[in-house]
This record gives structure tokens, sequence and C-alpha cells, in this order.
């Protein structure tokens, strides 16, 4: 079991906990509300895909504490770290002495552990109106590098964040990668079954958190040489170390278990997912949407979005497991591209919709959305990770994907593929 030692700091009030709540421990964004400073240094291990374990240190912001990270526990705090995360606070009213603090903070870090990652989150964005937030960013990221390199840091990556969007999802997902030991290996075969599958993309999840873990994205309709891909010749079985797609899926409908319930969710939902060629939007529910309960799939998103065209009917099985289905029309994109962070806020919404599944004392099992472009599947993988397979409807000979034995085929893939990537991401 490797454990990997994370340090969590930042100025008091900045965030931390929050955040660290909301990603581990499956808290809502307006439940954080309640959480009390954090005094001193609070220890969490937190379990990551099975076998790696977060030694994560929250480690309190008052000034006083700072004096006894930086003098008597200087090498117990910044000893061994592997990963450090320091949250600023965007609307601080002493930005100089949290500039300070951090560079106090490099510096023991590059005495006690040089070989440490080291990424930055400008957080709590949303207070930022919208139209400033991108300039505001760039002005905080300037002063953050100037700060790096006076210490002699060359190497950060820094996110600008909040807790009501999807933007945390995408800091974090990008924090948890660089500490996942064979992600490359992952990347590859998941590059493979993208390609056998004849996916647009795929996408795999980390089964707690939902942060995004890994992605495959295929050129459309066409193998590694060029040649055209058969959606008919689809992967069967799947060899212990190699995956094969020489072998023909027949027609196999998936049983499921319960009653059904219907509830609505904006049409945003659905957007996260398809190809537009509008600007992606920083916001996914609109809470007051008519006709519906938005929060039964998104409880924690509150910042007001944009009017939304219309609503997507969301059907759900509710019993042992769990699968929704969703359908909505679309007109055709004459350009299609895509949503830069349609992840991310995939994550945040089946995060909410797996917590809302819970309450209901019910387990969540996975997800069918489809419109006139697109099927999405998301289903659960290995022990620890989720997948979603996205294809498109039709192809070029009229030929309707996403239904019967085509949705078949793919839900048979991706349970022939579970014992494959169980090699590469181990059970707990």
């Amino acid at each position: 079991m490797a454990k990997k030692k994370v340090l969590l700091m930042g100025k008091a009030h900045s965030g931390k906990t929050s955040m660290r709540s909301i990603i581990f421990a499956n808290y809502l964004a307006r439940d954080t509300m309640r959480l009390s400073p954090t005094l001193d240094v609070e220890h969490h291990h937190v379990r990551f895909l099975g076998d790696l374990v977060l030694n994560l240190w929250d480690c309190g912001g008052q000034d006083a504490f700072y004096e006894s990270y930086f003098e008597r526990d200087r090498e117990t705090i910044f000893r061994s770290v592997e990963l450090l995360i320091y949250v600023f606070d965007i609307e601080s009213d002493c930005p100089e002495k949290d500039f300070d603090h951090f560079a106090g903070v490099l510096e023991a870090l590059e005495e006690n552990s040089p070989d440490a990652r080291i990424f930055v989150l400008v957080h709590k964005m949303d207070l930022v109106a919208e139209e400033e937030r991108e300039l505001i960013l760039e002005d905080r990221k300037r002063l953050i590098e100037e700060s790096c390199l006076g210490v002699g840091v060359q190497h950060f990556q820094c996110f600008g964040t909040s807790i009501w969007d999807e933007t945390l999802y995408k800091a974090w997902s990008e924090i948890v990668t660089n500490l996942i030991p064979n992600i490359g290996v992952l990347e590859s075969h998941l590059a493979d079954f993208c390609r056998i599958c004849d996916a647009d993309e795929v996408v795999l999840f980390e089964r707690a958190t939902f942060l995004v873990i890994s992605h495959a994205q295929a050129k459309r309709g066409e193998n590694d040489d060029g040649s055209r891909v058969d959606r008919a010749r689809l992967t069967a079985g799947v060899e212990e170390s190699t995956l094969n797609n020489d072998e023909i899926v027949e027609g196999i409908s998936p049983s499921l278990a319960g009653a059904n319930l219907d509830s609505t969710v904006n049409e945003d939902a659905d957007d996260a997912l398809q190809m537009s060629t509008s600007p992606p939007e920083s916001s996914l529910i609109d809470d007051s949407t008519k006709g519906g309960d938005a929060s039964a799939l998104s409880p924690s998103v509150h910042s007001p979005p944009p009017p939304s065209p219309g609503n997507v009917a969301l059907t759900s099985s509710v019993g042992n497991t769990q699968r929704a289905k969703s359908s909505a029309q679309a007109a055709p994109s004459p350009t299609p591209q895509f949503d830069a962070h349609r992840f991310e806020k995939i994550s945040n919404i089946v995060k909410q919709f797996k917590l809302s599944c819970g309450k209901a004392q019910s387990q969540f099992q996975g997800m069918d959305v489809r419109n006139s472009k697109f099927t999405a599947f998301i289903d659960a993988f290995t022990a620890n990770t989720y997948i979603m397979v996205i294809v498109s409807n039709t192809q070029s000979d009229g030929q309707e994907w996403g239904k019967g034995v085509h949705k078949a085929a793919t839900l048979l893939n991706i349970s022939k593929a579970r014992s494959h990537f169980e090699q590469f991401i181990p059970r707990s």
C-alpha cells in the first residue's frame, strides 16, 4: 500500500477544509458553511484507487501556526512531502502577508522536500465578476510565479477554483493524477479500449470521489492505420493482458432491478456531455428550473446559470442498483467542438446524483444519456472506478447507435474489459 504525504496549506478561511470535505468526504457545497476553522494540523488518511493512500495534512492558516510551522515543527511538517497544495483566497484583505507565508512555505519545502510537486489554487473565484475573472486570475498567477522564481522554484501548476462549479474537480483531478504511479500504462490501455469500441471518447473516474483519472479520445471512424472501423466488430472477450477486437458481440439486454423514479433536470446536464458550438458555461444546473427538481441531480450547484432552452427527462431505476437514462433533442451543430470542462461538469453532476441515490438507500450503478448526436454510457467498472463511453448515434451509413444490440454490445464490452483493467487499478 503506497502512502503519499500531501500538504494542504493557505491562510485561515481560504477554503482548504471545505474543498477537502467536498472531494473526499461527500459534502455538498452548501453544507461546508457549518465547518469550523482548522486548528494546528489535522491528519486525514484518504484511500484513493484502492491501494493509494493520501496522508493529507490540513494545516491551519492562522499566523501563530505559521510561526510554528517555520520554526519548531519545520522538519516535521515539510519532510517527505510528495505534493503541496497551497490555497490563496482571491478576496484576501492582506495579500502581502499571504505571499510572505507562501514564500516561507516554498523555502521550507525546498530545504526538506526538494522533489515535491507544487499546486497553487486561487480559490473563491465565484466571488469575482465573471467578466473580470480571467484578467484577475492571470494577474494573480503572475504574482505567484514571481514568488516561486524568487526562491528558485521553477515548476508549479496554478488553477482558479470555486466550490460552486466544476473548477474544483478540474484542479483536484490534475492533482491526484500526479500521484498515480502507472498512469501512463493506464492511459495507453484506455486508448486501446477506445479504439476497439470505436468510441468517440472513453473517460475513467475514481469510484468514491468521481475525479477524472484518465481519458482517451479517438479520431472519428478511423483506425490507427486510417481504415474504416466497423461498429459491429467489438470485443466480446478480453485476454488476460491483451485487448482483442476480433470477435462480434451478439445482442444482450442488460437487466435492471427496481421501480422507476422520474425527475427532471436542466438541459445543461446533457450539454456537459455533448458537442457544442457555444462557449462552455460555468454553471450547470438551475435550481429554479420549472417542471422538476434540479437538486435531485446536482444539489450543490447554486450559481445562477444563463436561461436554458429546455429540459431533459431523467428516468432512474431505484433498488439495489440504479441506472439513469435521459434523452433530449438537440439541433445539429455544423461545426462541433468539445466543451473543455465537460469531464469536470460530469464529475460534479454524477457525484451529486450518487449522493441523492444514497439518501434514497439505493446504490448508483450507472447512467445512460442519449440525444440526437451521441449516447454516453456511465457504468461501474473496476472495484475502484467508473467508466464513461461516448459514441456517436448515427454513422455515414445511416446506422443508429446507442440502442438495442449496439447498446448491449457496448455494455458487454465494458463488462469484458473489467478484469483486464483490474491489473492496473488494484483492489483495496
